[in-house]
């Protein structure tokens, strides 16, 4: 389960040390163009990126391109990734286990 009760407290110190975004990105290896999304055969490495800031406002990007969260779900399941699956998330300190 996750930590914060919002996404707001995802940023540091709630944006009050005068950070204003969290941000996570993945990238993704993608050098087997046989197993490359569609659209995606040109890049080496896909990077996924989500961006909380304060405000409320949230930010995906593909490879540095803003886009759309449901263009980042599919995505994940053009290469069979279930964002549904309770372990497709790891949360942290649990890496290990």
């Amino acid at each position: 389960q996750v930590r914060a009760g919002s996404l707001q407290e995802l940023i540091y110190k709630q944006g009050q040390a005068g950070v204003q975004k969290a941000t996570v990105t993945v990238v993704f290896n993608n050098k087997d163009k046989k197993a490359s999304p569609v659209g995606y055969e040109a890049y080496d490495e896909i990077t996924v990126c989500r961006q909380v800031a304060i405000g409320g406002r949230n930010k995906y990007l593909i490879n540095g391109h803003v886009a759309q969260q449901n263009k980042v779900q599919n995505l994940f399941h053009s290469v069979q990734l279930n964002i549904h699956n309770p372990h497709f998330l790891i949360m942290q300190g649990r890496i290990t286990k």
